[in-house]
Order: C-alpha cells, then sequence, then structure tokens
C-alpha cells in the first residue's frame, strides 16, 4: 500500500505528480493538463499563485519523463489509475482540481467518481475551454485527419508550433500523442440525467475559441448541485497562456473568494 507523504519531504511517491508540493500550503490545486500537452503546462503557476496554494500539476504517462510509459486511449482506465495512484494526496488537504480543454473532462470524471464511492472531493472544480460532460467531445472528428492536415488544424489554434510542419520525425510522435488524447475524449460518455456534482464548478471560456463557445459554458451547470459560474475571457482555445495575467487574477477569485 502506498504510503501517504509526510509533510517533511516532498510528495513524490507517484509519477503522476512530477513536481515538488509545497507541503505548507492550506490547499492543493491539481492541475489537469490539455490533449497534447503534459504537467509542464502549469510549471509557472505555483510561483504566480504564491504560498498560500499548492500547485500539483498531473503527468500523464506517455509524455515528457514518462514518454516510455503507454499512454491511455479510455478515460475510465485513466480516472481508475489516477484515483487510486492520486488518493494520498487528496485525502489529506483540501483541494481543487483545474482542468483546461481534455483536462476539463479528465478532472470531471474524476470528481465524479470520488463521489460516488465516498471520497473527499474537491471543494471547487475549475474547468477550461471544453464543452460540459452531456455534449460530444469537441474534435473527435480530428481523429480522421491524415497526419498534415491534423497538423494545421492545430495550429490555426493554437495548440502546436507551425515549426514542427518542417519537421516530420517531431510532427508525428507529437500527432500519436494527440490522436491518443482525443481518444481518451472522445470515450467519454454521457453521465446519468440526474447525476449532479455537489462540488461547485467555475467554467472559464475564451471569447474567440473555435471549440468551446462562451454560451456553450452555460451547460456545465446541468452537472452541479452547487451552482456553476461562467468567466469569459479575451483570447481563443488556450486563452491560459494567450492572457495569463487576466486568467491568473480569475483563477485567483475563484480559488479564494473574499
Amino acid at each position: 500500500m502506498r504510503a501517504a507523504p509526510s509533510p517533511a519531504r516532498p510528495a513524490a511517491a507517484t509519477a503522476y505528480l512530477p513536481y515538488t508540493l509545497e507541503e505548507s500550503a492550506g490547499t492543493r490545486l491539481f492541475c489537469f493538463h490539455h490533449a497534447g500537452g503534459s504537467a509542464s503546462s502549469f510549471s509557472g503557476l505555483q510561483r504566480a499563485l504564491g504560498p498560500k496554494v499548492s500547485v500539483a500539476p498531473v503527468q500523464l504517462p506517455g509524455r515528457e519523463r514518462r514518454a516510455a510509459e503507454p499512454r491511455f486511449t479510455e478515460i475510465g482506465a485513466l480516472v481508475e489509475e489516477l484515483d487510486r495512484e492520486l488518493a494520498p494526496y487528496l485525502e489529506e488537504t483540501p483541494h481543487a482540481f483545474l482542468g483546461h480543454s481534455m483536462g476539463a473532462i479528465v478532472a470531471y470524471r474524476l470528481a465524479s467518481r470520488r463521489v460516488a464511492r465516498g471520497a473527499v472531493p474537491p471543494y471547487r472544480l475549475v474547468v477550461g475551454g471544453y464543452p460540459p460532460p452531456h455534449r460530444p467531445a469537441p474534435i473527435s472528428w480530428a481523429l480522421e485527419l491524415p497526419d498534415e492536415e491534423l497538423a494545421r488544424f492545430l495550429v490555426s489554434v493554437g495548440g502546436m508550433s507551425e515549426t514542427i510542419l518542417r519537421y516530420p520525425a517531431w510532427m508525428r510522435p507529437a500527432l500519436a500523442q494527440i490522436r491518443d488524447d482525443l481518444r481518451v475524449c472522445e470515450s467519454h460518455r454521457v453521465p446519468p440525467p440526474d447525476w449532479r456534482l455537489p462540488v461547485p464548478i467555475e467554467v472559464f471560456a475564451g471569447a474567440d475559441d473555435p471549440l468551446m463557445p462562451p454560451s456553450a459554458g452555460e451547460g456545465w451547470s446541468q452537472h452541479t448541485s452547487a451552482g456553476s459560474r461562467v468567466h469569459v475571457l479575451p483570447g481563443g482555445h488556450f486563452f491560459p497562456h494567450e492572457r495569463p495575467a487576466e486568467f491568473l487574477v480569475s483563477l485567483s477569485s475563484v480559488l479564494f473568494p473574499a
């Protein structure tokens, strides 16, 4: 059985948490990355939010230092393992979940699993750039595109640098990772109509996001019994990186309301 981390040392007993946790913070923020992304997407968040929160970027298999590990393609299996691996860190400290794009549906499913089995839920679920759980995955159709077309589409929404188009040896593995992540999203099934999370949901949307228009964010209210709000920020699908200052101010306000 995996032991809970000692407050006197970094919590690094699972590969899902690659960064040292701030043990003195009163709250933990578990961060779930977008399709094709990695834990490093959140690497600057700890410094930006300060010592009152311990930022815990979650690293899924098949990327960065976990590149040699097989990737998940089915969300149920992924969430089951996340629940098992993160359980010691979720039980000991008040925590919130933050998920962007694919990370939003992963965070929602993990919170739902924990509520269903009577475990400690997050005190707040923060999602961005993803439609509500009763809606289809936003770009599952992209799985059928040839590599070059998929790459150009991802460049158009800010999910890939145009530079990579000139380097097929880099592009192919990057696209393989993204395709598997899109399969994770596509494998999600609509929850029962009477299922509600007893957790407030804060929904962030980019004003010009072609994958999740701000109006779609209202649909998240159907999946909570504790209320939801939609926050529209300037930018497209990757608005947290396009307008980081505005996003951080809004994120702080929902994590630590006055």
